[in-house]
């Protein structure tokens, strides 16, 4: 039984050490409706999954077009493939999914929207990642 249990805690660490983050920091820009708000310093993380897809989330968006702010939540995108060229991994998805409520308390939009339609292209390699989120 030891060594079975030993053996499952071996396959999880070895999946959980392959799995690897990286955080990208830049300005993000929100249009809506033609309109474009300031840029807003945002963090999104891409983490490489051990099946060589990936997960790309953009943890507590808050939605600011310098009138209105709206806490919209956790988008997360996972199983995304992409091609390599050059050095510069590329990536398109185009399903719907579900925004959860950010990770602090309080009043979050997105999980009342439902499902929800998200268009996202982008390319990244090491030291940036840019990209367009579509969401309808």
């Amino acid at each position: 039984m030891k060594k079975i249990l030993l053996t499952m805690f071996m396959a999880v660490t070895t999946i959980v050490a392959m799995a690897q983050t990286k955080t990208y920091t830049d300005n993000l820009t929100v249009t809506i409706n033609g309109n474009t708000a300031a840029p807003q310093e945002t963090n999104i993380y891409v983490e490489e999954n051990a099946d060589g897809t990936y997960t790309l989330s953009l943890k507590n968006f808050i939605l600011a077009d310098g009138v209105d702010v709206i806490p919209v939540g956790n988008i997360v995108l996972d199983n995304i493939t992409v091609n390599e060229e050059n050095g510069v991994k590329i990536f398109a998805v185009n399903r719907n999914i579900f925004i959860t409520a950010g990770d602090e308390e309080g009043f979050w939009m997105g999980p009342m929207l439902g499902e929800v339609p998200v268009n996202l292209t982008g390319k990244m390699n090491a030291e940036k990642l840019y990209c367009t989120i579509d969401i309808d």
